[in-house]
């Protein structure tokens, strides 16, 4: 025995009385076990005995204890390793056998067995490596051990160490001491838990090695007995522990020990039933199971003692269960877990012992645990509305409780087997129980899936016994299979976890899918019955996420159908019913079944008219395919890597080719059926798409057999689950209607219920607008349409509905005053048709709806006139409630209210109903007054909320209401909160007597500041502005009250409520004034507030609101006089003072007191010179004053106090210096306007004189000269970037005319020579207009237009228009057939006329007038080269870039020469179609001199430098084709030739296409601009709005876009280049070359424009309707470039028409042919001139009928816009603009509106037309001579529909009209006019001067002023007569009276419009003006 151990023993013999010292050496052992084992026998014995007094002791430390648990442990494994070494040893010395000898052995080495899984989730040995302080104890786990070889030699067995083995005595004091510690330990925290599971491992594991020790239990009996509350341990563990120390025991000797202990076995029962631990239940389950195992229930070996306990358990179980399933008992709060525990031992009994347990048990207990399922279940749905504080604490109780629940559930449903099945009245009960679980909202996903396994189980089983199916035995009859399977597919799978939803769907369909499609297992009824009610009633299996079951379900339907499209439709239509679908997008579904029969082995082809490629190869030239197939299999794998050659990409690309030609159907539909499974927006497009194919193919017959179940369909209630999801089905099935053709008739109620339900807006109105127009004498259609406008707010569009509907004209009448806000007259209209209908003047014929309108639209305009008192007595006499509960709080009235309207009434919920009950709420200001309002506008919100999801997704205009009331809401919230804070502010301050402390109050302050900022526009109706600020008042005079008492605590507070309401009153006077409600005014002002004193301030806007208001009143001026004179001013500050002795003024003027109000202006401004408003009326007056006298003085006073309004700020100072502009320009010789001009100059500000550059630049070459260059010079240095380009551009043209003085005059001399001999001769071409001469290059020539002597109805003009040289447009076409002498002027050209009166007098006075126009442009020149300079100096940098930039644009992006000569031929082929000859007839002369032009022009000496291969292409075979010098070739007639301009049209417009890119790079363009590096320059354009801008506000050009688009238009093309800002804004403009002189008054006319949008802006109607007229920036570049700001989504009008003829294969040109050949034989003279007129309407309605029809624009917005909602918001735009444009066109006589000058944005409506100018004649009056007053052509009317016409656009042209002559605008817009004319003429009367028939007094640069300016006035006059002529007026009623029938305001307009539209004007338009489409 080696030394260290001896030593160790004897330390342990001596010292072994000390703890300590034990315990160290002990734990020298434990840790160098495999050291001390060979001498084991030394220690073992003291190890035993030490075990107790180190483990056992309750007080002992857990180190200790844990020792000697360690200690056992290394006896036990020493002891394992002796025996596997003995059994080696006696197994034989083969070495290789030694691992199947361990594996083989008995369990004890079997290491798996040692770890009993139940208890043990961890390996041991890893458990145990984790405690401190120990080395890894592998001696314990035996498969570790065994492997250790012996350490001694084979030989020394003899040994008797080795073979010490401890006696029995010491194996049963090992075992007792484990069995004793583990009853011992308390397992509570981490570590004695480890401790625990230790000690009853090491318990099995000794009882493996000593099979036999005997086991005492008394130890378990003493615990028992003492289980009492008393000691130390909660007995509830004491008998867990207990059982599983029972456990380990048995697991090892069952017999012996069930033998020995078979008592306390019994003993442990009762105390386990009571205490019902689950732990303790789970080991007393396993303990049970073995016992039964040991001694099965029925052997006859069984003792008798064992068949007691079997007993005893039996009576334990019924009697708890009876406790259980007793009804009272569910109240207490353990029996959810004696439940768990009774299931324990049944689960377990069962498992051993089938028939052990009573069916019957399991029903109770199954009933019991439904029913605590239902009530957690109700109680948690309960908890969630309802979330008490208190109830929270429940809520965690009830968490567990619902856990347990559940997992009982789940035992339970395992355990009902068949054996309770087969019993009848449990199968009863257990299927009720069932289905009430499986219908119940709150069950448990995890129960519903194990019932679902449950039935899954029995429907197997019945069936998977062969031969049993007609048994009585089976589970479920088909019937009851049939049942449960419905209630499975009805479970509400809400609250399912994703999981547990996936497994759900699995197991349930594929049950589903088995018993519908197994043939071999379920017979066929039951297969059908199945399918039947419980597939096609719940559609499950078509719902499935996962795309194969769902196939596998399809299928089945898909079999079970016709494979007819009538049949399948019908199926989705009629047979199948959709209630289970319907909460979801079921068309889908519907949408598989159409496209499943659809032929899918066919290859794709395109459709006919798309666009292809011609085949590279003709088809016949290959003689084999097979080539081609060998090759491509050639290309290697690699092909990747290896480089491109020209080969292999065409081989790829062939494969390609390839692959794709074997796509058939399927492999597109089928992908395509998926997506719209996964995406709903997929199926919808889809359906709509498919729909109307289907139902085009059906017969008549199966369509009407088809119309009434849709009608039924889409009349479901269910529908109304998908009411809020977009896309919903209902919508769908509407839009395949709509698109149907036939259109299947459906009840317009039905339409309109559905439209505003399921958000089907737009579609319901398209469908029922068609209905309306179909069925013209239903009213019931137009009035479920004029419902759907009222709800979504379009009232324009309702009144244009009922304006055609409407039978009598007071209706008329009156909705166009509604329209306009005239409500006083409209209201007594309306009244005055009642009155005659109830007299029966109409003898009964007004519809019922008609004379509801009335009343409707009486209440309304009273409730706009804010007639409350005549509302409530209405109300009160018909017992209205909404009406009363509308107008009762606005009297107010509210006690009426409280008793008579709030408990009657009866309406319906809106949100306007919760304000009012909130209003009344806080009025009461009962205890909880607050808190009810604010819960009253919760609902209210939700209301409004749930409403505004209901309207369409585009329509602002729907929502305005909306939004109304939402302030509305938000307002009365606030007023709880002012409530509140009075309250709790009075709480606090009646305790403090004196300081009441600053932030009092704080939110009530607040409130009412921001409300002072928060009001409506003004341009919103009256009732909007009342409701807000009645309400308001209601609120002050709480807070009046409040601080009634402050007076003199604080006088403060005190005033608030006083000031605010006055403030309040005044504020809704003066929107009632300004409105022009007058009376209203005037009765708020005197009756609202209501208190005798008042603010200064808001006394002083009182007076002025009145004062104001009388001014405006008829026959109340004395009044007002009287109310001024009476006006104690002394309160008053001095600005006050001032303000009050204008009004003075003004009324004096009007009473014609003309010295009195001189006074009264200079009084006021005296007082206070910083008064705008008061130096403009004073203006005003000398104005005045100065008509009547002619003395220059009242002129220079005038002119002064303009500019004096204007330096004070004056708002719309534009409109002001338009009128000093005017008189400017007009001064008299002694210019009394220049002084004053001069004298204010300089105190203006600068910005005000922006919009007005170009006519301060005109007016250099005029006498005004000198003041405007002080101006322009003051702009150069302050604004550069807004003056440059226009001078510049200004600068070049002057340049070119100054340069010319000489070359002019000679000219003139040539030609009179000219004159006298010839024609007209082309080749003064030279000189253009404004002198460039580089026209030429440009354009290739001005075509000389046709003055000739053939028929003078033709002006025309130079080619290179801008938009594409349709230049026509530039001139009215005159069609007077003059006679051939007189010749009519031509404004344009620069021809020379053939003027026969050419005396030498008229021909001096030309010449001193052209003198006169070189010097002036000389000057002029001068001085804008000063102000150049001034603005170089001051700006060199700034002026270097944009002089670079210009100079690129300018030169860089001109057109290539085949683009203008493709311009120059469509041209041409134009002037053929308007040239007034027979088709038949010769070629007329000037023509022909045009096209050798041409040629000469286009193939000149230059171009043939310069362009050498486009010379070398076209040059030959143009001028065989076209030059009229090639006798030989050129064409006979005018139709021949009119063929070859198209073929040549034709040519060129393909190679210009397909040659040059539709994109160019700006690097390979202009160098210079991609590198251009900018510092100062600005994105052009932004000075144009009419605000001061800050320079450092401005937008400063980034670069500009990398790619150049080529914008092709109608044969010209231009580049659009895209400037990028600092802000990363884009603006794209297109450059414009080639212009002709006229492109200025371009720029002019968007400038007038702008100002005319400035007044819509004012006026309430037009602001309402959102009208303003688009205006693109226009940037000169030179005098023949600009560029203009474009859209990218602009088309023109034209586009859309050659569009749709290219998608239906047609000519585009074929109507004007056909046009022209028809009147043929009218212009040969043949028939008289009256018949002519028959003829051309007789070829308009040919062309209307079979060429063009009239839904071409409808159709192609259809197809561009996304959506019906975005139809519609386009729609309602275009009108607007087209109501603008054609407003423009009649007030300026504009004509030449072909749809290739109108460009609208197809995203936004915005129109803007080109060349959009007045043509003037030869005395400078604006010349028109077409028939129709504008452009509204049939298309257009279809798109908006008759009504959408008389809506929208009459509406839109006529507040226009009345903004612009409203009484503030009207002086504005004369002088704005005037400025307008003033430059018009001016270029006008340039550009003539070289050879027109002079007027005889005009001379040629200078018109002789007065002459000059009676041109402008006159023009003036004529376009405000002609506004006023169609403006609403409102006369007053006794003018109106007079009229009977009364008549609409809006005649003016319809007249127009009804002339615009009327096909006998229509058909004397022009051809190219195309007045069919």
């Amino acid at each position: 025995m080696p030394i260290w151990i001896r030593y160790t023993k004897k330390i342990l013999v001596e010292e072994g009385h000390s703890i300590p010292n034990l315990i160290h050496i002990f734990q020298l052992i434990v840790r160098h076990s495999d050291l001390f084992y060979s001498c084991r026998a030394q220690f073992v014995p003291q190890m035993v005995n030490s075990l107790s007094r180190l483990g056992l002791p309750y007080n002992t430390t857990a180190e200790n204890r844990r020792l000697a648990i360690e200690l056992a442990g290394l006896v036990v494994s020493w002891e394992r390793q002796r025996q596997n070494e003995m059994k080696v040893v006696t197994e034989g010395d083969v070495p290789n056998q030694i691992s199947d000898g361990l594996n083989s052995a008995s369990a004890s080495a079997d290491p798996k067995r040692s770890v009993d899984s139940s208890t043990f989730p961890e390996d041991p040995s890893k458990r145990i490596k984790v405690e401190p302080g120990l080395q890894s104890l592998c001696v314990m786990s035996p498969g570790a051990s065994s492997s250790i070889p012996n350490i001694e030699t084979p030989g020394s067995a003899g040994q008797p160490d080795e073979e010490f083995k401890p006696n029995a005595a010491m194996e049963e004091m090992i075992i007792n001491f484990l069995i004793r510690v583990a009853l011992v330990i308390e397992p509570k925290d981490k570590e004695s838990n480890t401790m625990y599971k230790q000690a009853l491992e090491l318990l099995s594991q000794a009882l493996e090695v000593w099979p036999t020790a005997n086991v005492k239990f008394n130890y378990l009996e003493k615990l028992l007995s003492s289980v009492q509350p008393s000691q130390s341990k909660d007995p509830s563990t004491a008998l867990s522990q207990g059982l599983d120390v029972m456990n380990k025991v048995l697991e090892k000797q069952p017999n012996l020990f069930i033998r020995n202990n078979i008592n306390q076995i019994s003993q442990i029962l009762e105390p386990c039933f009571k205490y019902k631990m689950l732990e303790a239940g789970k080991s007393l389950c396993s303990l049970l199971k073995m016992i039964f195992d040991a001694f099965p229930l029925d052997a006859s070996t069984t003792p008798p003692d064992v068949k007691l306990l079997y007993q005893k358990v039996d009576e334990l179980i019924q009697k708890h269960i009876a406790s259980v399933t007793a009804p009272q008992t569910s109240g207490e709060d353990n029996s959810a877990n004696s439940i768990s525990f009774v299931l324990l031992v049944i689960k377990t009994l069962t498992e051993v012992q089938k028939s052990f347990i009573d069916p019957f048990i399991l029903v109770r207990i199954f009933q019991r645990l439904a029913r605590d399922m239902g009530s957690s279940a109700g109680s948690n749905i309960r908890q969630g509305q309802r979330t008490d504080p208190d109830s929270s604490v429940t809520s965690s109780r009830q968490g567990a409780d619902i856990g347990a629940v559940i997992s009982n559930l789940k035992s339970v449903l395992k355990l009902i087997s068949e054996r309770v099945m087969v019993v009848p009245e449990c199968k009863r009960s257990v299927t009720q129980i069932l289905n009430a679980l499986l219908s119940e909202k709150g069950t448990d996903a995890s129960v519903l899936l194990s019932i679902l396994d449950v039935i899954k189980g029995w429907v197997e089983d019945d069936y998977s016994k062969p031969g049993m199916s007609a048994n009585a035995n089976a589970f479920l009859t088909p019937k009851e299979i049939v049942s449960f399977l419905q209630k499975l597919s009805q479970v509400d799978k809400q609250n399912f976890p994703p999981n547990a939803l996936e497994e759900w769907d699995r197991k349930y369909l594929q049950l589903l899918y088995e018993i519908c499609a197994d043939s071999n297992k379920y017979p066929l009824t039951l297969r059908q019955e199945v399918f039947q009610k419980v597939e096609r009633q719940f559609m499950l299996g078509l719902r499935a996420r996962d795309p194969e079951i769902r196939m596998k379900f399809f299928s089945l339907y898909h079999e079970s159908l016709g494979k007819t499209l009538f049949t399948r439709l019908q199926f989705i239509i009629q047979i199948q019913d959709w209630e289970a679908l319907s909460d979801v997008f079921w068309l889908k579904q519907g949408l598989d079944l159409l496209l499943a029969i659809l032929v899918e082995d066919k290859p794709i082809t395109l459709a006919p008219n798309s666009a292809r490629v011609l085949p590279l190869v003709a088809p016949g030239s290959v003689p084999d395919s097979s080539g081609m197939q060998q090759q491509i299999t050639e290309v290697p794998e690699g092909s990747e890597d290896a480089p491109l050659t020209l080969d292999s990409i065409v081989l790829k690309h062939a494969q390609f080719l390839n692959e794709m030609s074997k796509l058939q159907v399927a492999d597109l539909v089928i992908p395509l059926r998926e997506l719209a499974h996964r995406d709903a927006n997929v199926a919808y497009h889809l359906w709509v798409l498919v729909f109307p194919i289907a139902w085009v193919t059906l017969l008549k017959d199966e369509q009407v057999t088809l119309a009434k179940p849709m009608i039924a369909l889409l009349s479901k209630d269910y529908h109304k689950k998908q009411q809020a999801s977009r896309p919903n089905v209902v919508q769908a099935l509407l839009e395949g209607l709509q698109l149907s053709h036939p259109q299947p008739r459906m009840p317009s109620e039905l339409i309109k219920y559905i439209g505003k339900t399921y958000n089907a807006w737009h579609i319901a109105l398209a469908l029922l607008e068609s209905h309306v127009m179909l069925f013209m004498n239903e009213t019931k259609c137009s009035e479920s349409l004029a419902e759907l406008y009222r709800l979504l707010n379009e009232d324009d569009m309702r009144c244009g509905l009922w304006k055609k509907r409407s039978v009598t004209a007071e209706t008329k009448a009156g909705l166009s005053l509604v329209q306009h806000g005239y409500w006083q007259r409209a209201q007594s209209l309306f009244y005055q048709a009642m009155v005659k209908a109830t007299q029966g003047t109409y003898n009964n014929t007004v519809p019922k709806a008609e004379m509801c309108l009335w009343e409707e639209q009486w209440i309304y305009c009273a409730g706009q006139l804010s007639q409350w008192d005549a509302l409530v007595d209405f109300g009160k006499s018909i017992e209205n409630y909404e009406i009363l509960l509308d107008s009762l709080w606005k009297l107010p009235d509210w006690a009426y209210m409280k008793d008579n309207v709030i408990p009657k009434a009866q309406v319906e919920e809106t949100p306007k109903l919760r304000l009012i009950q909130a209003f009344f709420a806080l009025h009461d200001r009962n205890a909880n007054g607050v808190g009810d309002a604010e819960n009253i506008v919760g609902k209210g919100v939700d209301l409004a909320l749930e409403h505004w999801w209901q309207l369409p997704e585009m329509s602002v205009h729907a929502r305005v209401p909306l939004l109304q009331q939402f302030q509305q809401l938000v307002e009365v919230q606030e007023s709880a909160r002012i409530l509140v804070d009075i309250a709790n502010g009075n709480k606090l301050s009646g305790n403090a007597v004196v300081g009441v402390p600053g932030n009092l109050y704080a939110d009530l302050k607040d409130i009412l500041e921001t409300w002072r900022l928060r009001t409506p526009n003004e341009w919103d109706n009256m009732s909007v502005w009342y409701d807000l600020l009645q309400w308001r008042n209601e609120m002050y005079n709480a807070v009046i009250d409040a601080f009634k008492e402050f007076s003199t605590t604080n006088p403060q507070l005190h005033h608030l409520g006083y000031r605010d309401k006055a403030w309040n009153v005044n504020k809704l006077a003066h929107i009632a004034r300004k409105q022009g409600l007058y009376d209203v005014c005037v009765m708020i002002l005197e009756k609202m507030y209501g208190h005798s004193t008042m603010e200064v301030q808001e006394a002083f806007v009182k007076i002025k609101e009145q004062a104001k208001t009388y001014l405006e009143m008829k026959g109340e001026l004395t009044t007002g006089l009287n109310l001024i004179n009476n006006t104690n001013l002394e309160y008053f500050p001095v600005k006050h003072k001032a303000e009050i002795c204008c009004i003075k003024g003004d009324f004096l003027v009007k009473l014609n007191d003309s010295e009195g109000a001189n006074v009264a202006y200079s009084n006021a401004i005296t007082l206070f010179k910083n008064l705008p408003k008061g130096w403009i009326s004073w203006g005003n007056y000398c104005d005045m004053a100065y008509k009547d006298s002619h003395d220059e003085i009242w002129l220079e006073y005038a002119v002064s106090c303009f500019l004096q309004g204007i330096k004070f700020g004056v708002s719309n100072s534009r409109s002001h210096l338009a009128r000093v502009l005017y008189l400017l320009s007009f001064d008299t010789p002694s210019e009394p306007v220049g002084r004053s001009f001069d004298k204010y100059l300089d105190q203006i500000p600068h910005w005000v004189w922006l919009s007005w550059i170009p006519q301060l630049l005109l007016s250099l070459q005029r006498t005004e000269a000198p003041h405007c260059k002080l101006v322009l010079l003051k702009i150069a240095t302050v604004y550069p970037q807004a003056l440059y380009y226009w001078l510049r551009t200004y600068l070049l043209e002057r340049r070119d005319v100054a340069n010319k003085s000489e070359l002019g005059r000679m000219a003139m001399a040539q030609q009179r020579m000219q004159q006298n001999i010839s024609g007209a001769n082309p080749s003064s071409l030279v000189l253009a207009a404004d002198g460039s001469a580089r026209v030429q290059s440009h354009t290739g020539g001005n075509l000389a237009p046709d003055n000739q002597v053939h028929q003078g109805s033709q002006s025309g003009s130079g080619i290179g228009s801008h938009d594409g040289g349709n230049s026509h447009g530039h001139e009215p076409e005159r069609s007077t057939a003059t006679e051939s002498s007189v010749h009519t002027g031509n404004d344009q050209a620069l021809q020379p006329s053939s003027s026969s009166i050419s005396d030498g007098g008229q021909g001096t006075m030309r010449r001193n007038g052209a003198l006169g126009l070189v010097a002036s442009a000389a000057s002029a020149f001068d001085a804008a080269k000063d102000i150049m300079e001034a603005l170089r100096s001051k700006h060199a940098n700034l002026a270097g870039e944009l002089e670079v930039l210009l100079t690129e644009i300018g030169s860089r992006f001109v057109t290539l020469p085949e683009e203008r000569l493709l311009a120059v031929v469509n041209a041409l082929l134009h002037r053929c179609y308007k040239y007034p000859s027979a088709t038949t007839s010769e070629v007329p002369q000037s023509l022909k001199k045009e096209l050798s032009g041409v040629c000469r022009a286009c193939f000149s000496a230059d171009a043939v430098n310069k362009h050498v291969d486009f010379v070398r292409e076209y040059k030959q075979d143009f001028e065989r084709d076209l030059d009229p010098e090639s006798t030989t070739t050129f064409p006979v007639t005018l139709s021949e030739l009119t063929e070859r301009l198209k073929h040549w049209k034709n040519i060129l417009q393909s190679n210009v296409e397909d040659r040059f890119p539709a994109v160019l790079k700006l690097e390979e363009e202009s160098r210079v601009l991609r590198d251009f590096h900018v510092v100062d320059v600005e994105i052009p354009g932004q000075y144009f709005s009419d605000q001061e801008i800050a320079p450092d506000h401005t937008v400063k050009l980034d670069r500009v876009g990398a790619d150049i688009h080529i914008v092709r238009r109608h044969g010209s093309s231009f580049r659009r280049l895209t400037l990028i800002g600092s802000d990363g804004s884009q603006r794209h403009f297109i450059v414009q070359t080639s212009l002709t002189p006229n492109a200025r008054s371009d720029e002019r006319i968007l400038q007038l424009f702008r100002v005319m949008n400035q007044m819509f802006d004012k006026h309430k109607e037009s602001r309402r309707r959102h009208i303003c007229i688009h205006t693109p920036i226009i940037i000169p570049v030179w005098s023949q470039v600009r560029m203009v700001e474009d859209d990218l989504m602009y088309s023109t009008f034209l586009e859309v028409y050659e569009n749709h003829c290219a998608r239906n294969d047609r000519e585009a040109d074929l109507p004007i042919t056909y046009f022209k050949e028809q009147l043929n034989q009218a212009i040969l003279g043949q028939i008289s001139p009256e018949a002519v007129v028959d003829l051309r309407l007789q070829a308009y309605n040919d062309i209307t009928k079979n060429l063009v029809t009239d839904g071409i624009f409808s159709q192609y917005m259809y197809k561009t816009l996304p959506s019906g909602n975005h139809i519609w918001a386009f729609k309602k735009q275009f009108a607007i603009q087209l109501a603008l444009s054609s407003f423009m066109s009649f007030m300026l006589q504009i004509g030449g509106r072909s749809p290739n000058k109108i460009l609208f944005a197809k995203n936004t409506g915005k129109i803007f037309q080109t060349d959009f100018h007045p043509a003037y004649d030869a005395n400078g009056m604006i010349e028109f001579s077409e028939p129709v007053p504008f452009r509204l052509t049939r298309n257009m009317q279809a798109f908006f529909s008759h009504f959408g016409v008389e809506g929208l656009i009459v509406s839109s042209m006529c507040a226009a009209a009345q903004a612009v002559v409203s009484p503030k605008q009207s002086q504005h817009l004369w002088y704005q006019l005037a400025m307008f004319f003033r430059d018009e003429l001016l270029s006008w009367s340039w550009r003539r001067p070289l050879g027109m028939p002079l007027a005889p007094a005009a001379g040629s640069g200078s018109l002789n002023p007065a002459d000059f300016k009676n041109k402008v006035t006159t023009n003036v006059e004529n376009v405000i007569g002609r506004i006023n002529g169609i403006a609403p007026q409102c006369f007053s009623e006794e003018e109106e009276n007079a009229v009977d029938p009364p008549q609409s305001v809006q005649r003016g307009v319809t007249e127009l419009v009804e002339a615009a539209l009327l096909p006998r004007n229509l058909c004397m338009m022009d051809p190219t003006w195309q007045p069919w489409f």
